[in-house]
């Protein structure tokens, strides 16, 4: 197993300051030099006393980049563990690096964030109440845990596990293929999931393993998604610097993230992989989308939007579109933060691009490692995993799928009265292939479903919207209209009588709730 341990000098005073010790001899450890500052006792009491110890942790540099040789090398990544820590008080001054509130375990599998009482920018301090404690950035997301993961997931009739390829060193390059057998693929929506090309980025593995977890879950919402796409996953896109614990590059340096459009000489393994597996499974019909999970120092999760003057009108919708469903009933996510970019070939959203254009909607998903700004609740797996659920969701209402408790009708399951246009615009977010409004006030129109079965409902309509850079109030975004009893499972109807000429009708959906 690879790994450097530590080399730590100290001038003591006190005998009991050489048991501590650190080093990174573990899978995804990282640190570079540490130094003590500084080791005094200090009373508690007449005959106690507590050690306080000060160190300078200086975090390990990832390899000077070969290809990109202007871009300098990060050092976000730590991850150490720390024996003879127990009845000390420790203090950390971080160099290189920008934890806010890292993360501690006493066992390696339970980790939990330093108290805000314990904890700023760049700086630690704790008494420590057990020998070993394991500090990291955030919460590590291994090789080993993911194979553990993997294991789990692959016992699901409806998931294959292959390897497409290795890393540089060696390492497995796995893709999850998950989809119900039974029936054909035809028909369904094929989408493309990665993750972690920048290691440090522990947030987006437990994103896309909650939605994972939510896409094999023992429901009929899960079993709906599995009969209408196939999900294409590759939980690592650079195994070595997961394996190593580097922080945004692969072990030669490069920043696979921006090394899509090179020639051939230098573009790395991982990617090469990664390209020949699309192309493999692309031959006969695109991604319908394509998805890139990864983990940002803004406290707040975002999409990276690309702008319809590097893409087009369409495209820019389609995007907004997936954004602002993701928002539906999230406290984690709201529209003020969003990212726009431009696309760029170099990115691997930009090879889609130029490969299938605007076939597939393809973009950049990131998570913080801090909090969610919106409600500023503070990240754990948990939460993350919850969100993976929610963007699986939201993927599901993007291409109208409806389930028992979930259903969406769009214009073909609608009747009107009196005179309405059907009309299309590349420039507004809706359903479907078209928009109706009326040309007057006055105007009806009915949606049914057949056979609803018996329960409570929340009815929702879509307020269709001008896509663009700025949020629009109280549009693009489900807006609850109504409350539906079905006392029995039969044929459903719900009608709207329109105001004004100016409101345009899309969809509807229905949710089943308890309420």
């Amino acid at each position: 197993m690879k790994k450097n341990f530590l080399i730590i000098a100290f001038l003591l005073s006190f005998t009991a300051t050489a048991q501590v010790k650190f080093d990174i001899d573990f899978e995804s450890g990282s640190a570079g030099k540490i130094t003590q500052i500084d080791s005094v006792y200090i009373r508690t009491s007449e005959k106690d006393s507590i050690l306080h110890l000060s160190y300078i942790v200086e975090s390990r540099f990832d390899p000077q980049n070969p290809v990109d040789t202007a871009l300098p090398p990060s050092a976000r990544w730590f991850y150490f563990r720390m024996t003879g820590a127990k009845n000390k008080f420790v203090y950390f001054d971080f160099k290189h690096t920008d934890p806010l509130r890292a993360v501690y375990s006493y066992d390696n599998h339970k980790f939990e964030r330093f108290e805000a009482n314990e904890a700023k920018i760049r700086k630690i301090h704790k008494f420590f109440d057990s020998d070993t404690v394991y500090i990291a950035y955030f919460i590590p997301y291994t090789n080993s845990f993911l194979q553990d993961r993997i294991d789990k997931w692959k016992q699901h009739k409806d998931v294959t596990v292959k390897t497409f390829g290795h890393s540089l060193h060696n390492q497995p390059m796995q893709l999850l293929t998950i989809t119900d057998k039974t029936v054909s693929d035809e028909n369904k929506y094929k989408v493309w999931i990665q993750a972690r090309t920048h290691t440090s980025e522990t947030p987006s593995s437990w994103h896309l393993d909650g939605l994972t977890d939510a896409l094999l879950a023992d429901n009929e919402d899960a079993a709906t998604y599995r009969k209408s796409f196939i999900f294409y996953i590759v939980p690592f896109a650079n195994p070595d610097g997961v394996f190593e614990g580097l922080s945004r590059s692969n072990s030669t340096g490069v920043n696979q993230e921006i090394n899509w459009d090179r020639d051939d000489s230098q573009t790395v393994v991982e990617v090469k992989n990664l390209k020949q597996q699309i192309n493999e499974l692309t031959k006969n019909g695109t991604f319908d989308l394509f998805l890139n999970m990864h983990s940002q120092v803004a406290n707040n999760a975002t999409y990276w939007v690309h702008t319809a003057q590097t893409t087009n009108d369409r495209f820019l919708s389609q995007q907004l579109h997936l954004c602002y469903l993701n928002m539906f009933d999230n406290n984690y996510f709201k529209p003020h933060e969003l990212s726009f970019s431009k696309m760029a070939s170099r990115y691997p959203e930009g090879w889609i691009w130029n490969n299938f254009g605007d076939k597939t909607v393809a973009m950049t998903f990131e998570t913080p490692y801090t909090y969610f700004g919106a409600s500023n609740i503070w990240l754990n797996t948990e939460n993350l995993r919850d969100f993976g659920k929610t963007t699986l969701n939201a993927i599901a209402m993007y291409f109208g799928i409806c389930t028992p408790d979930r259903i969406i009708l769009d214009n073909e399951n609608a009747k009107t009265q009196g005179k309405w246009s059907s009309e299309k615009s590349d420039k507004l977010i809706y359903f479907g292939e078209n928009y109706l409004y009326p040309y007057k006030s006055g105007c009806k129109i009915t949606y049914s479903y057949k056979k609803l079965s018996a329960g409570k409902y929340k009815i929702y309509k879509w307020a269709v919207g001008e896509s663009g850079e700025t949020p629009v109030t109280d549009k693009n975004r489900w807006i609850l209209t109504g409350r539906h009893e079905q006392k029995k499972t039969a044929n459903f109807k719900y009608k709207f009588k329109t105001n004004d000429s100016n409101e345009i009708f899309d969809a509807i959906m229905l949710i089943k709730t308890e309420e």
